[in-house]
């Protein structure tokens, strides 16, 4: 990158210093390929309501959820498994029922790593 193609001349940065920040991007691509797909999860606004109704009541059966939320069991099925497989919500099995809680995990996880940081 020469000084003609930056478009513009900010002092406090250097041509090496964007070189760097470019670099460094491109090695943390998976990183950050993963966490869009983490982000793009949040998006529906279905799944952010359980996550809210889980945050609320502590746990809940699918039924339950599928009730508030007006919508089929199945349908609640397939959200819960998205949020699961991102360890964003944890199964509880009682005989035929099927529990759901908030689990621990990072729910909206940082964009920057250290290697960007000035």
């Amino acid at each position: 990158m020469t000084s003609e193609n930056r478009g513009c001349v900010d002092p406090a940065r250097t041509v090496e210093d964007l070189e760097h920040l470019r670099r460094r991007l491109a090695e943390n691509d998976p990183l950050l390929k993963s966490r869009s797909n983490h982000y793009s999860l949040l998006g529906g606004v279905t799944r952010l309501k359980i996550i809210a109704l889980l945050e609320c009541a502590g746990e809940l059966c699918v039924c339950d959820l599928a009730t508030i939320l007006e919508m089929t069991p199945a349908a609640v099925s397939q959200h819960l498994g998205r949020l699961r497989s991102a360890g964003i919500v944890a199964p509880r099995r009682d005989k035929m029922t099927i529990f759901y809680r908030r689990t621990d995990g990072e729910l909206l996880p940082a964009l920057c790593f250290p290697a960007l940081e000035r």
